[in-house]
């Protein structure tokens, strides 16, 4: 099991936060192998070893442990939060897909973001 950060996860609909402690993430944004290889560009690769909470697509993923809180209350409150949380953490990414991996040998959730 590799483990080289913590995260914090928010979901999509309430943006509820969850710190998930070692986890693995493979960070390949702006990279790329060029002539006649292969191409990868933007995105993030996260192996989670918890089963506190399995991410869905479009939740949004930051490395460490955070006390942000969104205010959702209201649909301004929220638009008014996630300004505040971009220039915070500009480095945030989205949940794209998820594959759950929870059983065998090494149990874990595999999550792709950009």
């Amino acid at each position: 099991m590799l483990t080289n950060a913590d995260i914090t996860l928010f979901e999509k609909e309430n943006y509820i936060p969850h710190f998930i402690p070692d986890v693995y993430v493979n960070d390949s944004r702006g990279q790329t192998v060029t002539k006649n290889g292969v191409q990868i560009s933007d995105s993030v690769v996260i192996y989670i070893y918890s089963n506190s909470y399995c991410p869905k697509s479009g939740d949004i993923i930051i490395k460490n442990k955070s006390d942000f809180l969104f205010d959702n209350t209201s649909q301004k409150s929220i638009s008014e939060s996630m300004k505040l949380f971009r220039e915070k953490y500009p480095d945030f990414v989205v949940v794209k897909s998820v594959n759950d991996y929870r059983f065998g040998g090494l149990p874990h959730i595999e999550v792709t973001a950009r």
